[in-house]
């Protein structure tokens, strides 16, 4: 028998949603490392533009949509507009349009294809920039080289492993093992080596015992199910806690000075800019002066440059993208870890809670060519619809 209607419109959505995807996630890249001086920025946002209308496409003409959902869709798509007009940055309008359109995908395919993309777009840069086709920009802190190796900057490039080992992580979580582990502390050494990314470096350890106990916890092992089952909570109290810190920071207080030096200055840089800009409603454009890129890099060497740059991504999101953004994007993170724990698979939620960390002190939220997760709210899980089953019931934990 040949296909139903139906069936042809799913495969037309699918094939547009992926086409649109793996195009999101390389322009974003490009738009991300050296390669801008060489290709026109302003061509990259066009093209951008086109991707966003396509997917539109496929969520009012394609997307079976009951007019609840629809009007839902269209209420957080104005909200993503009119914060894209103000803050002038398309990278909530991109995302916020690739969540709502990840209806009737398979999540692990969007996995797959981003784990596919960037590895090799970043294996080919991290090449070219030492060949000298783009600039491995080369910053030095303390007497320490830190390279760019063709990204924007060296904490970006950290930031692309860690994502990468998270995809890795979601793709073979029941095949990791002790050798899997052993991999992760080489690549996160040489990261370190390399790009001297203190926090990202640091947190690439922490992702080994997390989805440890993300494993157990899946297998049935009762002590850990009950420490991965708070997984969820992690993103809501990081948001809170980065916002109330940094609105509380003085430089008076001994205990906000050692969490700021910590954070690698970054309560400081989020007070400057609550007591600058203050918290937006619906976004705001905010102006930043970072050490990325072309002009960042020959800012880096001028004595007289004032460094100021929002990096992290919670208060990007309370600052810059509005507060509306914050508590729809906050929201989305906790449902995704919630029903990975409801279904007690607890694979997403260990990931959701990496995120959350990596969001207090990085600014990747809402970069698609970096987190592919929040696609998880809409897409569909063919194989792991039900939750998973323990022969001869819970495990001791041992």
């Amino acid at each position: 028998m040949g296909k139903s209607l139906f069936d042809n419109k799913l495969d037309i959505g699918r094939g547009i949603f992926y086409c649109s995807f793996i195009c999101a996630v390389v322009l974003s890249f490009i738009l991300g490392s050296n390669y801008v001086p060489l290709i026109s920025g302003k061509v990259v946002h066009w093209m951008l533009y086109i991707v966003i209308a396509t997917v539109l496409v496929k969520i009012y003409a394609i997307d079976e949509n009951s007019l609840k959902d629809t009007c839902l869709k269209t209420a957080i798509i104005l909200v993503a507009v009119v914060s894209w007009r103000l803050v002038k940055n398309v990278n909530v309008l991109l995302y916020i349009v690739f969540i709502l359109g990840a209806k009737d995908i398979d999540f692990r395919k969007i996995v797959q294809l981003f784990f596919g993309v960037i590895g090799i777009l970043l294996v080919g840069t991290i090449i070219i920039s030492q060949a000298s086709i783009v600039t491995d920009y080369i910053y030095i802190r303390d007497g320490h080289d830190r390279h760019s190796l063709g990204i924007s900057y060296p904490t970006d490039m950290a930031a692309y492993v860690f994502y990468l080992l998270l995809a890795y992580y979601y793709l073979a979580f029941d095949k990791i093992t002790w050798k899997s582990y052993l991999g992760v502390i080489v690549i996160d050494f040489i990261v370190y080596e390399l790009t001297q990314a203190r926090n990202t470096a640091i947190l690439i350890m922490v992702t080994i015992p997390v989805i440890l106990i993300a494993k157990r916890a899946s297998r049935g092992y009762l002590v850990s199910r009950g420490i991965a089952s708070f997984y969820w909570m992690i993103t809501p109290l990081a948001a809170y806690c980065t916002a109330l810190l940094a609105y509380l920071y003085n430089k008076n207080s001994r205990l906000l000075v050692l969490a700021n030096r910590a954070l690698s200055g970054r309560l400081e840089l989020s007070h400057r800019a609550i007591d600058k800009y203050g918290f937006s409603l619906f976004g705001q454009h905010v102006k930043e002066n970072g050490w990325g890129g072309v002009k960042g890099f020959k800012n880096f060497h001028n004595p007289n440059f004032s460094y100021f740059y929002i990096d992290s991504s919670y208060m990007r999101l309370a600052v810059i993208y509005g507060m509306v953004i914050a508590i729809i994007i906050i929201t989305f993170m906790t449902i995704i870890a919630y029903r990975s724990t409801a279904r007690r698979e607890f694979t997403l939620a260990a990931i959701i809670m990496l995120v959350s960390i990596h969001c207090i002190v990085e600014q990747h939220l809402l970069d698609l060519n970096y987190d592919p997760f929040l696609l998880a709210l809409f897409a569909s899980f063919p194989n792991n619809l039900k939750s998973i089953h323990i022969p001869g019931g819970n495990h001791e934990e041992k």
